[in-house]
């Protein structure tokens, strides 16, 4: 361990993720930065899960491998809220990343992360592009959220994150006295949206900062639990009332660039309602979709003249079996519902390089 660089701790919580447990801690065993502490806390797997963490453990013990795997397990399964709140509590590092998983880092990440943050004191989190792995751990490259390096402004960036989360935990490297900070105004607890929940807060307290250069994998499952939430709606929700949680968050700290996003980001709920619906059809859950389209309006009115939620009203109402299939398949290529195009920093960004220095 070299006690000149500032640690990181690792946090991974685990459940039954054995098939992609080599993978996540063989990516942080290649990583480039030399000081780094990985802490895994398993929920009481019921597959191999625990196996392979004592395998690691007994392996990095014996000094085959670099760095020392600490291992926890829960007697029983307490809920991934909860597994989380434990593998942070065990974490000494300065600077902190929660790794699912299931997830993947690129060789630099840590590295590349803890230059930015070392570099500017005041950002309390980076941000870095992800690429996307599918169950078979086939590689899918993804369009940036942003279009440069960059330091954005606290009030700025929490603006933006009333309207988009931007990045998922295994993305973000965070400074631990900045999240430490955070959570005296943590007052809602989420089921779903708690990860981005606590991006904003971080935001409230200090700047973020932004690497496009993909250092993370992110793992996409076809189905389980994101499919069951988006059916039984918990998502759309769950995104309404964080919208409001935050706003009155802003209100109280007086930052006005995050208020004044609200109505828009109400507004922008009815088009999630017709991604939600589009996708329910092509899984062949047409009462979802329905349902999807009953709510849209609900957040904005003027959706009803909306071309893409007009066709998909009619291909609920008068297309079915194979009819539909034809339906979605030319929907599918005259619309676009996913992202196609980087955005531009935040207001009063300042660009970086690749090691966080600031070069405008």
């Amino acid at each position: 361990m070299n006690e000149k660089l500032p640690l990181v701790s690792i946090a991974i919580p685990n459940y039954n993720y054995g098939k992609y447990l080599r993978r996540c801690l063989d990516s942080i065993l290649k990583q480039t930065y030399p000081n780094i502490e990985i802490i895994v806390q398993d929920n009481n797997s019921k597959d191999e899960s625990y196996e392979i963490l004592r395998e690691y453990e007994r392996r990095s013990f014996e000094g085959e491998i670099r760095p020392y795997i600490n291992i926890g397990r829960n007697k029983r399964n307490v809920g991934s809220a909860r597994n989380s709140l434990i593998v942070e509590g065990r974490a000494e590092g300065e600077y902190l990343v929660f790794l699912s998983s299931d997830d993947a880092l690129k060789e630099h990440f840590v590295e590349r992360c803890v230059q930015v943050l070392e570099k500017n004191l005041n950002v309390g989190m980076v941000m870095v592009h992800r690429d996307e792995i599918d169950e078979n751990d086939n590689l899918h490259e993804t369009i940036p959220f942003f279009d440069r390096d960059f330091i954005a402004e606290g009030e700025s960036q929490a603006a933006v994150f009333m309207m988009a989360g931007v990045a998922v935990p295994s993305q973000i490297m965070i400074r631990k006295k900045v999240r430490d900070q955070s959570m005296r105004n943590r007052n809602y607890s989420f089921q779903i949206a708690g990860d981005w929940y606590s991006n904003f807060l971080m935001s409230c307290e200090a700047d973020v900062a932004y690497l496009k250069e993909a250092l993370c994998e992110y793992r996409i499952h076809s189905g389980n639990e994101t499919n069951e939430s988006e059916k039984k709606m918990l998502g759309i929700f769950e995104h309404f009332q964080l919208i409001n949680v935050c706003n009155a968050t802003a209100e109280t700290l007086h930052m006005t660039k995050c208020t004044k996003k609200y109505e828009a980001a109400v507004t922008k709920l009815a088009s999630m309602c017709v991604r939600y619906a589009h996708k329910m059809l092509c899984n062949q859950e047409e009462d979802c979709a329905r349902k999807y389209l009953y709510l849209a309006p609900v957040f904005d009115e003027t959706i009803l003249q909306d071309e893409r939620y007009v066709k998909l009203w009619d291909m609920i109402h008068h297309q079915k079996g194979k009819n539909l299939q034809f339906a979605l398949e030319e929907f599918d290529q005259q619309y676009h519902l996913d992202r196609t195009i980087s955005y531009e920093p935040p207001e009063n960004f300042r660009e970086i390089n690749a090691t966080g220095e600031i070069i405008s």
